[in-house]
């Protein structure tokens, strides 16, 4: 995705970097990453990993206060941090989107996140967004359709590429299969 929307040299901005993998494969590509990482260990893990990787950055911060200028951002390519999960339950602050136990607020940080990002974004910038649909206690939570809705309020929609993976089922539930799958969302500034 980075090497076929981005060139060489452009700023490729992940939001939720997690471990920093966004910014290691801008690397490989030729391109400036910057990330943010709400935890702070996590942020530092992955300091300590892009330090072999010429031209990243990588910061503990809120993606809804991205630091970056307006028009800086060429590219932007992120996985969302899913709702329902048993992860980081204990932040307070909002920040960490995993925390969020009400699915309203996590769409409403998810709007915040998506203005402040596309503010940082050039006009005819890409955004490239990973989420999937989820199942949280027996029931189906529409989070890549939702986060559809929610981005498009910022961007423009472009379309959509679905990454298909095995995945092994666990239990005898006949709507549960192998199959699974993450949409990615694609708009434009």
């Amino acid at each position: 995705m980075i090497r076929e929307l981005s060139e060489p040299g452009e700023l490729v901005f992940d939001p939720f970097a997690g471990w920093g993998t966004t910014l290691v494969a801008a690397s490989v590509e030729g391109r400036r990453g910057f990330g943010i990482e709400v935890d702070e260990e996590r942020a530092e893990d992955a300091r300590r990993r892009l330090a072999a990787y010429p031209g990243q950055e990588m910061i503990c911060g809120d993606a809804r206060k991205p630091p970056l200028e307006a028009g800086s951002v060429d590219m932007v390519l992120c996985d969302l941090p899913y709702f329902g999960t048993n992860l980081n339950t204990d932040a307070t602050d909002g920040a960490q989107f995993y925390a969020l136990r009400d699915y309203d607020d996590y769409l409403g940080a998810l709007d915040e996140a998506f203005g402040a990002i596309a503010a940082t974004m050039r006009p005819g910038a890409r955004a490239v967004i990973a989420v999937q649909n989820r199942r949280i206690a027996g029931r189906f939570v529409p989070l890549a359709w939702d986060a559809a809705r929610v981005l498009g309020r910022h961007l423009t929609l472009g379309d959509e590429r679905i990454h298909l993976y095995d995945r092994p089922t666990g239990g005898d539930d006949p709507m549960l299969t192998n199959r699974s799958h993450e949409y990615l969302l694609m708009a434009t500034k």
